[in-house]
Formats: structure tokens, sequence, C-alpha cells
């Protein structure tokens, strides 16, 4: 069944516009909030370390690369996502999110969900990337 908008757009000036407008504002839930800082730092270039909520509230997008010598879950090099968004990402204690290193292996980060502790695992000395989408709960 064809619908005929033309008597709906007559007498409206730029109908499709405003009607593109109202779907914009629909969709934003969908969109990602403003970039935010990961808190307390250490060893994290602070050019591309940053996380983004959804504005639906449904998942989180994490950027960082982390630089140093390799890196383990002994070392001090670590960064913190609020707890707020940390509680939320599933119901174990700790997530792994896994990356890519300057060399072309495997890293990755490990996020503590209780305390927002995000500490990294790197085989070599290079930087680790990590681009990653976490659902939240």
């Amino acid at each position: 069944m064809a619908i005929n908008f033309d008597p709906i757009f007559s007498g409206m000036q730029n109908g499709p516009e405003k009607i593109k407008g109202n779907f914009d504002k629909v969709n934003d839930g969908l969109g990602w909030g403003e970039p935010q800082n990961f808190l307390n730092m250490n060893g994290i270039t602070s050019e591309f370390s940053q996380y983004k909520v959804r504005k639906d509230g449904n998942a989180v997008i994490v950027s960082l690369y982390v630089t140093g010598a390799a890196i383990d879950s002994s070392s001090s090099v670590a960064c913190y996502l609020p707890t707020s968004i940390s509680k939320r990402i599933g119901y174990s204690l700790s997530t792994q999110v896994i990356g890519r290193t300057d060399n072309n292996a495997l890293g990755f980060m490990n996020i503590a969900t209780q305390t927002g502790k995000c500490t990294f695992h790197k085989p070599d000395a290079s930087g680790l990337y990590i681009q990653a989408t976490i659902p939240l709960v």
C-alpha cells in the first residue's frame, strides 16, 4: 500500500526537513555521549585514552593506547573506569578486552568490574591498542 505524502506536505513549509529533524531526535538515543577520560591514568598516553557511553546506556566504547615496557598484571600501568560504568560490565568480577600491539601481537586489558581498575598485559615492549565496544547490563 503506497502512501501519498503530497497532501501532508502541501501546506507545510520545509515538511520533509521537519520530519527528518524529528526522526533525528528519536534516533538520538542510539548515538554516543561525549568522550570521557579514564581516571588516574598511569603510563597511558593522553591523546588516545577515552571512553564513551552510548546514550541509551546499553554499551561503552573504550579507545586507548598503552605504551611502555612489557606490561603484566603486576605492573603499575593502570587506569580506572568510573565504578558507575564498570559495575555494569557483565556479571563477573573481571572482563578481558583483546588488543593489538604495534608489532601485531595480541595483548589484553583486564577490567576489574567492582573497582573499575584496568590493567594490561602485552608480550613485547611495543604499544598496545585497545578499541572495543562492551555491552552494559
